[in-house]
C-alpha cells in the first residue's frame, strides 16, 4: 500500500488529536451528560437512557482515548493506531448506514462526521517511519 506520509511525528499528531477529542467527550458526558446529549437532540429522561449513554460516551470513548494514548506512546506499533482507526471508521460506517436508512441528519452532525472521516483516513494514510509488527 502506498502511503502519503511516513513520519513518526505526523503519526503522533494524528493519534493525539482523536485521543484528546474522545477524552473531551468522555469527560463532558461524565460531568454534564444532559448538555452533551442535547447537542445531538438526545433525551436522557430515564436512568436506563443515562446508563446506555454513559456506557458509550464515557466508557467506550474513554477506552478509545486510552487506545490512542497507548499508540502515541509507542507510535511504531502500527496496529495500535490502526485499531483506533478501525473504531473511528466504524462510527463513519454507522453514520453512512443511518444516512441510507434514516435520512440525512441536521447540520449539527456533519462536522462530527467530517472529523471522524478525516481522522480515520489520516490514521490509515500517515504511517510511522519504521513500523514494528508486534
Amino acid at each position: 500500500m502506498n502511503h502519503v506520509l511516513r513520519s513518526d511525528t505526523a503519526r503522533r499528531i494524528v493519534l493525539i488529536l482523536p485521543a484528546l477529542a474522545f477524552l473531551r467527550v468522555a469527560v463532558g458526558a461524565l460531568v454534564a451528560p444532559q448538555t452533551m446529549a442535547s447537542q445531538f437532540h438526545l433525551r436522557l429522561d430515564h436512568v436506563d437512557a443515562l446508563n446506555e449513554y454513559r456506557a458509550v460516551y464515557v466508557g467506550l470513548w474513554l477506552a478509545q482515548a486510552v487506545i490512542f494514548g497507548w499508540a502515541v506512546r509507542d507510535v511504531r506499533r502500527v496496529w495500535l493506531g490502526d485499531l483506533g482507526a478501525l473504531l473511528v471508521l466504524g462510527q463513519v460506517v454507522g453514520r453512512l448506514v443511518s444516512f441510507v436508512l434514516d435520512g440525512l441528519p441536521s447540520a449539527q452532525v456533519w462536522p462530527t462526521f467530517a472529523a471522524e472521516l478525516v481522522a480515520g483516513v489520516a490514521l490509515i494514510v500517515v504511517r510511522p517511519a519504521s513500523p514494528t509488527r508486534t
